[in-house]
Parts: C-alpha cells; sequence; structure tokens
C-alpha cells in the first residue's frame, strides 16, 4: 500500500489556489517541454545519481551501462521480462499501484471521487459502450518506476487512436482537483484477446512531457511482448474490459478495498472468468 502517495511539489500545486495559479501559467508557458528538451540532452546526465541514490532504485541489470540523458535511464530497457505465462491468468503489464473499478451501467465509473464517462477515455461513445457492466483497472506509474509495459495476453492490436490533450499529474491529489483522464494527453486501442475478450487500453500521459511510444497496431502480438513506453514522468494505464471476462485473484481483490496496491510487470493478479 502507498502510504504516502503525494509529493510535496504535488500537495502545493494541486492543493492550494496559489498552486493551482503557478501550474496553469508553467503549462501556458510550455515548460514541460523546456524541461523535456533538457531531460533529453547530455547535460541531464549529473541528474541521474541523485534521483537513483534519493529513490533506492536497483540498476544491477544495467550494471556497466552508460545513460546518455536522463530519458536514456528513465526509458531503460530490461533483456528479459518475466511473466506468468499460463493462457487462463491475467498479468500485470507494468510495475504500478493498481486499482479496481465496476463499470456502470450508466456508463460512468468513479475514480478519486469523481465521475467520469466511457466518452471522456475514447471520445466515442460507440466504443465505450461494450464496456459497460464490466471492469476497469488502472495502473499508476510513480516515477521511480520501470516505464515500459507490455501486452497481458496474445490478441489481434487494432490502430492507435492518440488524444492530444493537457497534460497534468496523475497522483491521487490531482486526480481529486482535475478530471486528468479527460485532460491529459492518451492514446488508446482496442485489443482482440484470445482469453479475455476485448480489451481497451488506453495509455495516459502525465505531468512533464507525457510521451507515449507505442510499437504496434493493426497487427497480431504475443502475450509478454512490449507494447510500448512512457517518456518521462509518471503516467497511467487503464484496461478496461467487457463483463464477466476477468475475475480477480481474492486476496488482491480484498486489498484493493482499502486503496492502491502495488503490482510488477508480469505478476498473475486475475483468471479468466
Amino acid at each position: 500500500m502507498n502510504k504516502n502517495p503525494n509529493d510535496k511539489s504535488v500537495i502545493f500545486l494541486y492543493g492550494t489556489k496559489p498552486g493551482r495559479v503557478l501550474l496553469e501559467l508553467i503549462l501556458a508557458l510550455k515548460v514541460p517541454a523546456l524541461l523535456g528538451l533538457f531531460l533529453r540532452s547530455p547535460l541531464s546526465i549529473p541528474v541521474i545519481r541523485p534521483f537513483v541514490k534519493r529513490n533506492g532504485i536497483n540498476l544491477s541489470e544495467w550494471a556497466g551501462k552508460k545513460f546518455h540523458s536522463f530519458n536514456d535511464f528513465f526509458t531503460r530497457k530490461k533483456a528479459i521480462v518475466i511473466f506468468d505465462s499460463e493462457p487462463d491468468h491475467f498479468i500485470s503489464p507494468c510495475d504500478s499501484l493498481l486499482t479496481s473499478y465496476d463499470i456502470k451501467n450508466d456508463s460512468t465509473f468513479s475514480i478519486k471521487g469523481a465521475d467520469y464517462s466511457l466518452n471522456d477515455f475514447f471520445q466515442n461513445e460507440e466504443t465505450g459502450k461494450k464496456f459497460i457492466g464490466g471492469k476497469c483497472l488502472v495502473f499508476r506509474l510513480c516515477a521511480t518506476d520501470y516505464h515500459r509495459y507490455i501486452y497481458c495476453d496474445n490478441a489481434t492490436v487494432e490502430e492507435n487512436h492518440f488524444i492530444k490533450g493537457k497534460l497534468y499529474c496523475v497522483q491521487p491529489l490531482a486526480l481529486e482537483k482535475y478530471k486528468v483522464f479527460t485532460l491529459n494527453r492518451r492514446n488508446w486501442n482496442i485489443l482482440h484477446t484470445e482469453n479475455f475478450g476485448d480489451v481497451a487500453s488506453v495509455e495516459i500521459g502525465a505531468f512533464s512531457v507525457g510521451g507515449i511510444i507505442n510499437h504496434h497496431e493493426n497487427c497480431a502480438v504475443k502475450k509478454g511482448e512490449e507494447k510500448g513506453y512512457f517518456d518521462l514522468h509518471g503516467s497511467t494505464i487503464a484496461l478496461l474490459f467487457e463483463k464477466g471476462k476477468i475475475k480477480l485473484l481474492p486476496e488482491l481483490e480484498q486489498n484493493l478495498r482499502k486503496g492502491e496496491v502495488r503490482v510488477k510487470i508480469g505478476q498473475w493478479i486475475a483468471n479468466k472468468a
């Protein structure tokens, strides 16, 4: 469980009136874009070591590798991703904090005390209708997490739909103040999976730059194969399921009633219903 989910900067920017004014000014002046240019340049290399030390990140898998920028470090790729390969086992697409929500019959569901319509995800009412009565799993990546994500089942992938949005942070306090899933840039596509029906995968960018890089569209993919990665800062993945297609593991479902639960990429989290 994440007992201290909000950074101090987030508490100021989203929890105070002066902070929210400053946030809008930061976005208007395109400070995130300028920050992104810096973090993608060799000038940002000195930022890496303090970040690793402060956050206790284990880089043993990348021992000896020279990173050419902070973003090169941030988007680092594992040589091998271990995942549960049982066909009936649904796995986590990423390292993250997980929450679970039922998609209501009126096509809305609650996230952090606010109601979100399916249309907020897709800007397409017809696409959302098929998920009414199903389940929505939200995977919130922290800045310290591995920022690549994988496919959770063998599937045929439809085309990517990129929606340009306004970049806000995805930490809990920000979710209380803004309709983050509506305002942030995002990419969505439909996965026709072998074992879990049609799944909508929505990748959501966050404050800083919020880049979303997906590798595939209109093709067949394998479980455990890398779907894509986020460029810079914490981000979110939402997976929407049709009614009666998955059943969360009982212990995980019980823990989710208390709040966010830490999950790892490739971890078994649900069964085929």
